[in-house]
């Protein structure tokens, strides 16, 4: 029970670190409005939305990969951690950036199938998980 917990706290970390990495390069990268800062433009929550709206639609696919990544390897560790509870480890780190990744949307203006791909982040980690049982029944 304490190595499949603690298998999920480091498949969420990891996945958490991958989607820290979205943060940190993908804003960096577009071109904020005349006067802000990033710090600025955090503080005004309707700036904040103009700057998102202006986008480009390949950021929004780029963020949602990261989100898959977050989940798959993230969801991938906890299943390697885990001796016996491989698909549910891997499946509760889905969860988790599920749940993370909506907390992270709710006020953002994204676009609607932006909204519809988030379940992927519960496929992603089943197919970890699959894949973590498949790597086991091969070395057997």
């Amino acid at each position: 029970m304490l190595r499949n917990i603690a298998a999920v706290v480091v498949g969420v970390t990891v996945g958490g670190i991958i989607n820290w990495f979205s943060g940190v390069l993908f804003p960096q990268n577009l071109p904020l409005p005349e006067g802000m800062s990033l710090m600025s433009i955090a503080e005004d929550p309707e700036a904040l939305h103009a700057w998102i709206v202006s986008w480009p639609r390949t950021v929004f696919i780029l963020i949602l990969v990261t989100y898959l990544a977050m989940s798959f390897f993230g969801g991938y560790i906890a299943a390697f951690i885990s001796k016996k509870n491989v698909m549910g480890v891997a499946i509760a780190v889905g969860a988790i950036s599920l749940l993370v990744g909506f907390i992270n949307m709710v006020g953002l203006p994204a676009p609607l199938w932006f909204w519809v791909g988030m379940p992927l982040y519960l496929v992603a980690a089943w197919f970890a998980g699959k894949l973590e049982l498949k790597r086991r029944t091969a070395a057997s």
